[in-house]
């Protein structure tokens, strides 16, 4: 029977690939959710600058990133830009790059739903333009953005397993040594599959409790 092979289940070396790719897995996820976000806040501040070239270079990189797979970009950035060294940087770089556009989107659409009525309720009532987007525009915008942009961090966790093709060792590529090393198919594919899923349970539940404090508002 298949559980009767439990040596997957109780051996040290192979709950260590999967602690130790469980790690890749995370640093690669936070950040590059974190530089990714930034980076599309950037992108549409370009967008909304008053020089023509400005917006005009952050439609081409949206055009750009929008088009390339993320896996040709990952490969990209690990054999072209940073020559075949340090396989996480180069993971952070990719998924922060193509996750930027989605984020772009987001803060797009978001702030567009913040209406009018709102913005014109706050200069009634005496604040700047920079108080009126601080206290008014963003907080919305914010709230509005949450749920979408669950969807999409849950979905940058999940993509991360094509890692394994820069030589990384996440859990994903932690399962594919631990079925070689062992001759189990469904066990550690299993244990992996389990462990997505508690990571993506984290994820929703952290942005699911940044979505409470800005209802309160």
């Amino acid at each position: 029977m298949l559980w009767c092979h439990n040596d997957i289940l109780i051996a040290p070396e192979h709950w260590m690939l999967i602690l130790k790719g469980l790690g890749a897995t995370v640093v690669i996820t936070v950040l590059a959710l974190v530089l990714g976000t930034l980076l599309g806040i950037g992108i549409y501040a370009m967008s909304l600058n008053r020089r023509r070239w400005v917006r005009e270079t952050s439609k081409v990189y949206r055009t750009i990133m929008r088009g390339t797979p993320v896996l040709i970009l990952l490969l990209v950035v690990f054999y072209v830009v940073l020559g075949g060294h340090n396989g996480i940087l180069a993971a952070v770089l990719a998924f922060a790059l193509n996750f930027s556009t989605l984020a772009f989107a987001l803060i797009q659409s978001s702030i567009a739903s913040v209406g009018t009525g709102q913005i014109d309720a706050g200069r009634a009532l005496g604040l700047t333009q920079w108080q009126n987007l601080r206290y008014v525009v963003i907080p919305q915008a914010i709230k509005n953005a949450l749920p979408a942009f669950k969807f999409q961090a849950t979905g940058l966790s999940k993509s991360t397993s094509v890692v394994g093709y820069v030589a990384i060792q996440d859990i994903t590529k932690a399962a594919e040594a631990i079925r070689t090393d062992s001759g189990q198919e469904f066990l550690p594919l299993l244990i992996v599959t389990i462990i997505y899923f508690i990571l993506t349970w984290a994820i929703n539940k952290g942005l699911d409790h940044i979505a409470k404090s800005f209802n309160r508002i």
